[in-house]
């Protein structure tokens, strides 16, 4: 049954994505599938540094990752040892994701431009026997590896420092491994940790999510979305979720990926997506909304996206106003709204659906709606969102109690924290965090709504709609805006926002808080809005409501 429809079952209440088969058994891991996938490739380039202009066929990168791998075994590393990586999207650290892979030691990835309080936070629980990182930042994993109960060797993947080992200590091997030698370890399988991946931590310190070699496979493994001909591109490090899918989706389908660590700008996202002919653009939605304001030249733009087959934005909701004007930019079956969650992956993909939906549940994905009881909704209803666990989870590394909240008490199903509902036809519409929503008068207040209809004023970069307490009320409704740095922006007054509101939502929405002009808003290392910082953050800054 290749049946590509959504089919929601009325007696148990769930929406069921359409079924597909798996392409590999229960014992599959990912290190297996690269190194046929390679073999199959080795002539062909499969990765190209747009910064250095570097390029690695899959033998190249086969022989680099067998070469580390060996190096690892011979340090007398073991399966379940941990590698964290804290490093940029560079050329010879795929060998050392291969390596890792092929052994058995899960990588867990944090961003390279993080503090030394959030890298010990992540160490100290996963404990890495080696770290990975870059020329600039080594003085921060050094100082923190100083502090860490049991320290980690160190190595530079994109430099050299004077004194410090790096990637090409182990590359150094005069003989290369021929990739046909490779044996995979018996020891390993399906349900073994592959990727311990950060949690986009809006609630507090990031937890490691931890990813099964299996989960990934199937997320990743997809030879009619990534063909030969495919050419993929994100600038998001492995520390998101798509940029570790992107390279996945590289080395399981044998497709070609541009890497970059120059930070993302309109100007040089359409210069990189030109020069490289790219076919499948993964951004994050902060990236997209950028995107989507540069209305200057159109043909041009449009021009230079030409390539690009599918775009797909993702990481928090991406709003009404961008969708549309990334319709018009180029048009409604290429641009792709995705939902999903670092622990299961994609959930339901928007593909010329109604604007604002999340889109339809995905291929093998089951998905609940259930009330503050647990009890299971129908359609329309707005609850807490489930995802179905298809495989075995193991949970949240070293944290068992965060697991246990997560899950259902039969551990089939996992708690998303979001609030939506699904209709008939089986779209998802999200419609906020269920620790963002709030009170007024007994109205339940979702953020996103209001914030939908102040983005569409020109003049607007960003916006967040909280709570302020209040005693009759519970909560008054406030907003902090971000303006656009143009002669719109400086005309920005509050009334205009205030008025919007009232024009297109009822009396419960409107502003009654305050309006605060703001120069930026509290994000996480992912780029997602902490909200619950936004009030205390502009009481600090000594801001006057208008």
């Amino acid at each position: 049954m290749g049946s590509c429809e959504v089919h929601y079952d009325a007696a148990t209440r769930t929406w069921l994505g359409p079924r597909g088969k798996e392409f590999y058994g229960p014992e599959m891991t990912l290190g297996e599938v690269t190194m046929r996938v390679l073999n199959l490739n080795a002539d062909k380039i499969l990765q190209h540094c747009d910064i250095t202009g570097v390029q690695l066929t899959g033998r190249q990168l086969a022989q680099q990752g067998l070469t580390i791998e060996r190096a690892f075994r011979q340090m007398g590393l073991q399966c379940g040892d941990v590698i964290g990586i804290a490093a940029n999207n560079t050329s010879y650290l795929t060998g050392v994701t291969i390596a890792a892979m092929l052994c058995g030691t899960p990588i867990n990835p944090l961003h390279p431009d993080f503090d030394q309080a959030t890298v010990k936070y992540m160490f100290d629980i996963t404990e890495p026997k080696l770290i990975f990182c870059d020329v600039e930042n080594y003085e921060i994993i050094k100082a923190v590896n100083e502090k860490l109960a049991k320290p980690a060797t160190i190595y530079l993947v994109n430099g050299r420092i004077e004194g410090v080992l790096d990637v090409w200590d182990l590359l150094r091997e005069d003989q290369f491994i021929a990739p046909a030698a490779y044996v995979p370890c018996p020891k390993l399988n399906g349900n073994h940790t592959a990727f311990i991946v950060c949690s986009s931590g809006t609630t507090g310190m990031p937890k490691g999510v931890t990813r099964s070699h299996r989960s990934l496979i199937c997320n990743c493994k997809n030879p009619n979305t990534y063909t030969r001909d495919t050419v993929v591109l994100s600038f998001s490090p492995l520390y998101w979720i798509s940029g570790t899918y992107m390279l996945l989706a590289n080395l399981l389908n044998g497709c070609k990926r541009i890497i970059t660590h120059r930070p993302y700008s309109v100007e040089y996202l359409l210069e990189i997506v030109q020069r490289h002919q790219v076919t499948f653009l993964f951004l994050a939605s902060h990236q997209i909304a950028l995107l989507s304001k540069c209305q200057n030249d159109l043909p041009k733009i449009r021009a230079q996206l030409e390539s690009v087959q599918v775009l797909i934005g993702a990481g928090s909701k991406v709003c009404k106003a961008v969708s549309q004007r990334m319709y018009d930019l180029i048009g409604n079956m290429r641009f792709v709204v995705g939902y999903g969650l670092s622990e299961m992956g994609g959930i339901s993909k928007n593909l010329g659906g109604p604007l604002g939906s999340e889109g339809k549940v995905m291929r093998n994905v089951e998905l609940r709606v259930l009330d503050k009881l647990r009890m299971p909704l129908g359609i329309n209803e707005v609850g807490i969102i489930y995802g179905h666990l298809r495989y075995e989870w193991a949970g949240y590394y070293r944290n068992p109690e965060a697991t246990k909240r997560a899950l259902s008490p039969d551990g089939q199903w996992l708690r998303t924290g979001d609030i939506g509902y699904l209709d008939s036809e089986g779209y998802l519409y999200i419609l906020t965090r269920d620790t963002d929503v709030f009170k007024y008068n007994n109205f339940q207040i979702y953020p996103e709504q209001i914030e939908e209809f102040i983005l569409r004023l020109p003049g607007v970069s960003e916006a967040c709609v909280f709570g302020v307490p209040d005693e009759v009320s519970s909560n008054l409704t406030a907003c902090a805006v971000v303006r656009t740095p143009d002669e719109e922006g400086r005309k920005l007054t509050a009334d205009q926002l205030r008025n919007i509101v009232e024009r297109y939502l009822s009396s419960a929405y409107h502003i009654r808080g305050g309006i605060y002009f703001v120069d930026s808003l509290p994000k996480t290392s992912n780029d997602k809005l902490q909200r619950r910082k936004v009030p205390q953050m502009v009481k600090s800054l000594g801001i006057a409501a208008e």
